[in-house]
């Protein structure tokens, strides 16, 4: 009698060991199962992510080779292109720029010709017509312009040292005029503020840095420049340099600095 409680009681000891080895077997492999689902889900969703970056980078690679062109330059050339004038870097005297006539008697710099012709005829591809109004310009008409604008000033009332600061801020004398450069074009005759409600202004803002063209007078950077805001105004400094200077948000006198000594 006590024998057979005893197998009993083993048996029933071995069907409870049983059972939890079962019991446990079988939660080892849920939470393996589970395990499994998890990373293949995870490894789908890498994928997915993985592919649309690759197709996002080859559709901007896309673009940029379209639009975007960094070109080689020369020293020199490299120079030029971030050359500041104003009273603290004036030209000299016998300052000359390598231009090329553009149309209409309008001549600029030879750097900038043919990525102004590239710019102005995406442009007009999407509908915006971009007219350049002035370009270069020497030493005598930069002059006569500065004098026009300071005898107004005087004849308005203004002290000749007044008349005289308030005509640099606008369009200064030979030394300190970019113009001369042949690197600066104006895009249309309008008033600044006219000009900044038009889609042409629109577009230059979000297309001119890809062919190398800037903003050169802005409201923000007045004190910097010494020039009153024009956004009619634009400067050639090549694609490359362009890009950095939206990205560093500088204007010319700054992104010259910042490339002296760094």
């Amino acid at each position: 009698m006590s024998k057979h409680i005893k197998r009993s009681k083993i048996n029933r000891s071995y069907d409870g060991l049983d059972r939890e080895e079962k019991t446990g077997g079988l939660m080892a492999m849920r939470v393996i199962v589970i395990l499994l689902i998890i990373a293949f889900v995870a490894f789908c969703v890498a994928m997915l992510v993985y592919n649309i970056i690759e197709e996002n980078n080859s559709l901007s690679d896309s673009d940029t080779q379209t639009t975007v062109r960094y070109r080689s330059y020369t020293e020199e050339e490299a120079e030029e292109l971030i050359r500041c004038c104003n009273a603290s870097s004036p030209l000299s005297d016998s300052y000359t720029a390598d231009t090329v006539e553009y149309k209409d008697g309008i001549s600029v710099n030879k750097l900038m010709a043919e990525d102004l012709e590239r710019m102005i005829s995406k442009a007009h591809e999407e509908g915006i017509e971009i007219v350049v109004t002035k370009g270069y310009a020497d030493a005598e008409e930069c002059d006569r312009e500065f004098n026009s604008l300071k005898y107004e000033f005087q004849s308005s009332g203004a002290t000749l040292a007044e008349a005289e600061s308030r005509a640099r801020a606008i369009f200064p004398p030979s030394q300190m005029n970019e113009y001369r450069t042949g690197l600066l074009i104006k895009v249309s005759d309008d008033d600044s503020y006219a000009f900044s409600k038009t889609k042409t202004y629109q577009w230059l803002y979000k297309n001119g840095t890809e062919y190398g063209f800037i903003n050169r007078y802005t409201e923000d950077k007045e004190t910097r420049t010494g020039i009153d805001e024009n956004l009619t105004v634009y400067r050639y400094v090549g694609a490359e340099n362009a890009a950095k200077m939206r990205s560093y948000g500088m204007c010319l006198e700054e992104y010259y600095d910042y490339c002296s000594y760094r």
